[in-house]
């Protein structure tokens, strides 16, 4: 049985990378949704591939960490 500090570091982490997440994914909504909005940023499809490759590495620890280490959810 995980102890229950373990189980609040694991807790801890899957909240930091689901507000990760959530805040990328915001970014990208009004990326999409408004891009005139963002007329300013001359590398328009840089930056919503440079917000993909992170909302990926995120999603890809919170993956890890729920098949790797959390075992008792």
């Amino acid at each position: 049985m995980a102890s229950p500090q373990r189980q609040a570091r694991i807790y801890a982490m899957r909240e930091h990378l689901n507000s990760h997440i959530l805040m990328l994914r915001e970014e990208l909504n009004i990326f999409f949704d408004h891009p005139v909005g963002i007329a300013a940023n001359a590398d328009y499809f840089k930056t919503i591939e440079d917000k993909l490759c992170e909302l990926a590495e995120y999603k890809g620890m919170l993956d890890t960490i729920e098949t790797e280490f959390d075992n008792a959810k």
